[in-house]
């Protein structure tokens, strides 16, 4: 009987990956030469999925950290299983409308668990997958057997662990002894610019080692044999673990070992490697032995998901209605259908505290209600006040906590909670306003997949008080807002906050909730149901209509304080909540035109500068913001000091009009 040829498929699976970066004109040949055996090895031997179900919820995770490999890793799943990637995908490499973009990032239709372009975030999603397959397990659990015991293995490579988030998370990771994470570090010394030995001298190794990482090490990268013995005994550590993989990047290039492959692949270079491993055309690959390599998959495969399920029945029968309605909704990824303003009584909320109190209040019900709601803060749960009464904080000792001491890692935190979501968890994370700079790539690519994260961010003004500067919010709004597919909320009370979680909840997409550290003002006419229209009418004129005020979160307050104060200059306001700019500008014409009429003044008032309120506006004059930094003091004192106070916004409008 003919024996699979391992090194032919391996050296199959480079031409491919080059042969996608050639057609492209584009793409990372270093990698892809170099690492081929790792991910062959891992595939092979070691990652359980299920080859008909993308979205099996035990299946192993691969998180490609090192994103710029993709068309290795596509040219892998070619082999592995052609009716997800074809010769013709991999054949239209990078371009648009592709089933192979340059980077994938998330499309678990076709196998697809998560790649991250920006370095070190996969490293840290894989955490957070790991994390998520501790929770599930704690709650379904016998002494036998467990319907979630799945491993997550992330490739990363040298600049992964360069970026700060990865040791971040890797400090978490081994903190709460995830003994389902394995990372394969693609080690071969060398980045974008050059050998790393210039600007890198950690021992990975002993840096891991240090902080709890079991770590393995591979001196032949080219051994299969060799990787899987290791992969093999980092499986059986007793937390997380790192395969440390001696490679040479390019390699069988001209260029192997150096800079100059990583990005760059030569006409004359690609032709001799092609030659070199035995392949004269394009497209070239052992069809015989491919097909003996399938049936091999297929066969180490096949009972994976149908001894799942038989376990998944025996472990269900011992279940009552509503924890059986519980697994389901979170194997599934089933919507949230639930309403806050039907359950919560209006009047034992505690409106007269601040906002932040009163989200507390919200955020537990909605964990009543919503099991797999779970998250926490970046060291400052006491102050965004996020913490869930009762539900036990994640440990090493108590996987099913809902409450995630993060610490001050507010980019890990993010990254993280990408990875939790990802795994079909409701998640949530908090810090001050301006600190949410530290989560922008992480909050960047939960939009990109469209993630059910909500990030609480707290402090959101220059009135936080006296810390200063650094700690006074004024472009994060704008930050945020422009993010696409990210929904920003700064509602004016609590009915608004409301609303805004009913959207969270009922959207499952990524969401940001702007809250002040102080107490708010309850409107007579704010509204849940506003939120659905961005904006809407809070207060009407009663004569004539001489300036309209748009205002969102705290400022609705402050918006009808100088409603008052303009009335008493006879002049009349309508105010206008906006706590979701993007929801407004999503209307139809006859409504935008309904709040905010042509033909008469517009003012807004956030302490901000974000540009966007622009598109609402007719003079640079008319946006009543913030366009410095702000000032340790008093709110009293910084107000007057940047001319926001009462009295200087009615000259200023009475001057405008």
């Amino acid at each position: 009987m003919t024996k699979l040829n391992e090194k032919r498929l391996i050296n199959d699976v480079r031409c491919l990956a080059l042969d996608m970066i050639h057609e492209a004109g584009s793409g990372h040949p270093g990698i892809a030469l170099g690492a081929a055996p790792i991910l062959y090895t891992l595939f092979t031997y070691h990652l359980n999925i299920d080859l008909n179900k993308s979205n099996w919820c035990n299946r192993d995770r691969f998180v490609l950290s090192c994103g710029h490999a993709s068309s290795l890793l596509y040219a892998l799943e070619f082999f592995v299983d052609e009716s997800k990637y074809n010769l013709n995908d991999l054949k239209n490499y990078r371009n648009i409308y592709s089933k192979t973009p340059g980077h994938p990032e998330y499309n678990l239709e076709n196998k697809i668990d998560v790649t991250t372009g920006p370095l070190g975030e996969g490293v840290a999603t894989a955490v957070g997958m790991a994390m998520a397959g501790k929770y599930l397990e704690s709650y379904y659990s016998d002494k036998k057997s467990s319907l979630f015991d799945y491993y997550v293995y992330a490739m990363v490579s040298d600049g992964d662990l360069m970026e700060g988030v990865s040791y971040e998370a890797a400090c978490l990771a081994a903190q709460y002894q995830l003994d389902n994470l394995i990372l394969l570090y693609d080690c071969n010394g060398v980045s974008l610019d050059g050998e790393i030995d210039e600007n890198y001298i950690d021992s990975i190794a002993n840096v891991y080692a240090d902080i709890g990482f079991a770590t393995y090490y591979v001196k032949n990268g080219e051994s299969v044999k060799e990787i899987n013995k290791a992969i093999n005994a980092a499986k059986r550590a007793s937390g997380p673990a790192i395969v440390i993989v001696n490679t040479t990047i390019g390699k069988y290039s001209k260029y192997e070992g150096t800079n100059k492959i990583h990005g760059n692949l030569e006409n004359d270079d690609y032709l001799e490697i092609k030659k070199e491993l035995g392949h004269e055309e394009k497209w070239e690959y052992d069809k015989n032995n491919t097909a003996m390599y399938r049936q091999e998959i297929k066969n180490r495969l096949e009972d994976n998901y149908k001894d799942w399920f038989n376990l998944y029945e025996e472990f269900s029968a011992n279940l009552d209605e509503k924890q059986m309605n519980t697994l389901n909704s979170i194997i599934n990824n089933e919507s949230i259908t639930l309403q806050l303003d039907k359950v919560i009584d209006m009047d034992k909320l505690f409106t007269d505290r601040d906002l932040r109190d009163i989200n507390y209040q919200i955020m537990n019900v909605i964990s009543a209600f919503v099991p797999n709601f779970i998250g926490g803060s970046a060291d400052v749960a006491t102050s965004t006040k996020t913490y869930l009464k009762g539900k036990e904080d994640f440990s090493s000792d108590n996987y099913a906590g809902k409450n995630i001491a993060f610490g001050v890692r507010e980019h890990a935190m993010g990254a993280i909670l990408n990875g939790l979501a990802l795994c079909n968890l409701r998640v949530f994370g908090s810090c001050f306003l301006a600190f949410s700079d530290y989560m922008k790539p992480s909050i960047r690519l939960a939009a990109m997949m469209n993630l059910p994260v909500t990030y609480i961010f707290t402090h959101d003004s220059i009135l936080v008080g006296k810390d200063g500067e650094t700690h006074e919010p004024v472009e994060q709004l704008a930050m945020l807002r422009t993010i696409p597919n990210l929904s920003v909320y700064r509602p004016g009370d609590h009915k608004e906050l409301i609303g805004s979680w009913n959207e969270i909840l009922a959207n499952a997409s990524p969401s940001a909730i702007i809250l002040p550290r102080g107490h708010v003002e309850v409107q007579e006419f704010t509204n849940p149901a506003g939120i659905e229209y961005g904006g809407y009418i809070i207060s009407e004129v009663k004569k004539s209509l001489d300036v309209i005020l748009i205002a969102t979160g705290s400022e609705v307050s402050y918006a009808m304080d100088l409603k008052e104060e303009l009335m008493k200059n006879y002049i009349e306001a309508r105010v206008v909540s906006m706590p979701n700019i993007k929801n407004f500008l999503n209307q139809d014409k006859e409504y935008q035109n309904e709040v905010l009429p042509k033909g008469y003044k517009k003012v807004v008032l956030e302490f901000s500068n974000d540009p966007t309120w622009y598109r609402l506006l007719e003079a640079d004059d008319d946006f009543i913001g913030v366009n410095t930094y702000g000032k340790s003091g008093d709110e009293e004192d910084i107000l007057k000091e940047l001319e926001l106070d009462l009295a200087s916004l009615v000259i200023r409008i009475k001057n405008n009009l």
